[in-house]
């Protein structure tokens, strides 16, 4: 899960919690306090975050440390900003966001008392301030397709953007702060976060360490040595990080707020370094503006399917392991489907692979998978699993797209109507047992939480399986509890790829994929 922090110089710094990829993984069982998103796409590398140490006793590489100190952030003083003492000379650190859990599936927000706003920027909370004598709205928490609890929360950077060309957010070393201390009230749970950065937050699986605030209608002051601070129970990685280890290499303080959806008011009217604090009140007596019943965002819509062009006889052929392409009956006119890919899970955290028996390569790309063809006289290879940081099992997995690109422009890769197939037949070997998926797209795969149709092939380490398999066959798995139902049938007039995926615990394992065609007179298995 991947949480991208953006704001402006000198005004409101906005956040949005990032979106996360589910791989068959049931989030029911986590604990709801601190849920994790497991796996996200595209995690960025930030280059101010330090690298997290494999033990407690491993050394952190220092960011610079400034020689002022933490003022106490009071919201009765009026002003947004907090000096945070670790600044630099663009001037951003210490400004108040908000962020949700909308990039993840949510359709929670934070409702303000009034509008925020001012001449710098459209977000800048300097009028809540102002209302409040602190930082204080309502979190209005919806679940939308979320499977755990829904979010929401505040937070400032300490150090600020890197520079005036480089606005990802910077560590500092904040040990000299002792650990922080708040005066807020709040009406649930309140969470205290340390943000050390999206690389970082990405290799301890977004097991941020952390401090739980009790809720309080009235109001409290609360203490918190950096030593308090815990990584959520949950966690199970491997890249472990205390609270003392986390203020050497800070980015941002977070308060967040977790829990069944409803409407939870709240006000921070205090933070200061550990000790510092006098006791601002802090009261729940505003109202926020009109706060309407949430209604969970509208899942994308599924592409149109176009109408299959004519390639040959306009039916998907029986790829007997015999070429590089697949010709799947499909293509868009860009002579750009059937192509094998490999795909793995390094983008949720894992380091698993797939290992070719020869190397890879033709003279149009390096990454072309004609000698293993080649030499394999079908796709084989080797699934390397290993976990890395992920709280699940690894996988890695091979597919083709059947449309291919949607122009010589636009690369994304087009849905078609593959109903006429009646489904897949398959000849492979394999030491895992593999599971068939449905790709339908990028948009269409996140609206149904990534819990694409499928089903589960049984391992044949030994002798070559043929299996023929109709739509009706696929079903989306049973961890999956969300709104947004589809079937196989209803798959495959929208199917965008056929996935081949090897996941289980760590190890390797051998796989031959010899044939794959149409359950409608597809001839896989024969002369095999």
């Amino acid at each position: 899960m991947k949480r991208t922090n953006k704001f402006t110089k000198a005004s409101l710094l906005g956040i949005a919690a990032v979106s996360t990829v589910f791989t068959a993984c049931d989030l029911n069982d986590i604990i709801s306090a601190q849920d994790p998103v497991p796996g996200s796409s595209a995690v960025q590398t930030s280059s101010s975050s330090q690298v997290i140490p494999n033990s407690s006793s491993s050394a952190i590489p220092t960011p610079t440390v400034n020689t002022y100190t933490f003022e106490t952030w009071r919201g009765t003083d009026g002003n947004q900003k907090i000096n945070t003492g670790f600044g630099n000379d663009t001037e951003t650190e210490g400004y108040w966001f908000s962020y949700n859990d909308e990039a993840d599936g949510g359709a929670s927000r934070v409702v303000w008392p009034v509008q925020p706003g001012d001449e710098y920027s459209d977000e800048s909370l300097q009028p809540i301030v102002e209302h409040c004598k602190g930082i204080c709205g309502t979190a209005a928490l919806e679940k939308g397709y979320l499977t755990y609890n829904p979010f929401v929360g505040v937070g400032f950077h300490l150090g600020g953007e890197t520079s005036y060309t480089d606005p990802t957010p910077r560590a500092v070393d904040a040990s000299s702060m002792g650990g922080v201390c708040v005066s807020y009230a709040s009406e649930a749970a309140m969470d205290v976060e340390m943000d050390l950065g999206d690389n970082v937050n990405a290799q301890i699986g977004y097991a941020n360490p952390y401090v739980a605030l009790a809720k309080s209608r009235t109001g409290l002051t609360k203490f918190i040595p950096w030593s308090d601070f815990k990584q959520p129970s949950w966690y199970k990685g491997s890249y472990k990080i205390n609270g003392n280890e986390a203020a050497k290499q800070l980015v941002s303080l977070r308060f967040k707020i977790q829990s069944y959806p409803g409407n939870f008011r709240f006000n921070i009217t205090e933070v200061g370094s550990f000790g510092a604090c006098t006791g601002v009140p802090a009261a729940l007596d505003f109202t926020s503006q009109d706060i309407p019943d949430p209604q969970p965002p509208q899942p994308p819509q599924p592409p149109k399917p176009p109408q299959p062009p004519v390639v040959g006889n306009g039916n998907f052929e029986t790829w007997l392991g015999d070429s590089p392409r697949i010709n799947t009956g499909y293509d868009s006119g860009t002579e750009t489907s059937g192509y094998w890919f490999s795909y793995g899970d390094d983008a949720d955290g894992g380091a698993s692979t797939v290992v070719w028996p020869v190397p890879l390569g033709n003279e149009y790309s390096v990454d072309a998978i004609d000698p293993v063809i080649d030499y394999c006289n079908g796709l084989c290879g080797t699934a390397v699993l290993s976990k890395g940081t992920l709280t699940y099992n690894p996988f890695v997995g091979v597919g083709f797209n059947l449309g291919g690109e949607a122009s010589n422009t636009d690369f994304n890769p087009i849905a078609v109507d593959a109903s006429d197939m009646g489904g897949i037949c398959i000849t492979y070997t394999s030491e895992i047992a593999p599971v068939i998926e449905l790709g339908l797209g990028d948009n269409v795969d996140a609206a149904i939480g990534y819990a694409q149709p499928s089903v589960s092939l049984p391992k044949s380490s030994v002798s070559t399986t043929t299996k023929a398999i109709p739509w009706s066959s696929f079903k989306q798995p049973s961890w999956y509890k969300g709104s947004t139902k589809i079937t196989g049938e209803e798959a495959a007039k929208q199917l965008v790829s056929i996935k081949f995926k090897m996941q289980g615990v760590p190890g390797s394992y051998n796989f031959n994929i010899k044939a794959i065609g149409p359950y409608n007179d597809g001839t896989c298995g024969i002369n095999m």
